[in-house]
């Protein structure tokens, strides 16, 4: 329904408006730069509360909310707590919240990681070797999952905890009997 406003209102208002300078008519021109921007407009209104219902009903984010939320994530340099982060000690990655579960891209382990097809398996210091499969795209909770060609990792799936501290994302292993349902 979205798309179908947005691409009608820039019609009218990119159509319309080259129509009615072609034909001299200003009636058209005025409708178009109004009609065009309501449609718009009411098309971003629909997000709004589409957002807003889903967040009321507690529903998973749709694939382009997961989208959305990647790609406005803040990216801040990761303090790996002994864990070495993959190129360097200053590389800066997502901080990745989705419903309340702290995700990275699984890149930053990469001296870490092993993975075959869909299997990634994470050998951090100190912690057992954690073997999870990818999901195509993200459903909550998701422990991996991948999305325009990156992988993403809960880090309380792979036995760490984030924390923000200043300009900084703070790991640390969670310890055993440390409620790991949420990091």
């Amino acid at each position: 329904m979205r798309s179908l406003l947005d691409l009608i209102g820039y019609l009218i208002l990119l159509g319309g408006t080259i129509v009615g300078f072609a034909s001299n008519s200003v009636t058209m021109v005025v409708l178009s730069l109004f009609g065009g921007p309501v449609l718009l407009g009411l098309s971003h209104l629909i997000g709004i509360a589409e957002n807003v219902q889903a967040r009321l009903l507690d529903l998973p984010p749709t694939l382009a909310t997961v989208r959305s939320r990647i790609r406005n994530a803040p990216e801040y340099a990761v303090d790996g707590g002994g864990i070495e982060i993959y190129p360097s000690a200053e590389a800066k990655y997502e901080w990745i919240d989705l419903n309340g579960d702290i995700y990275i891209r699984s890149r930053a382990f990469r001296k870490y990681l092993e993975h075959v097809d869909n299997r990634y398996a994470f050998a951090l210091p100190g912690s057992r070797t954690v073997v999870l499969h990818r999901a195509e795209y993200y459903s909550g909770g998701a422990a991996l999952f991948s999305l325009d060609g990156h992988s993403y990792v809960l880090l309380r799936a792979i036995g760490l905890a984030a924390s923000l501290e200043e300009d900084r994302i703070a790991l640390r292993s969670l310890q055993h009997g440390e409620d790991t349902e949420k990091s």
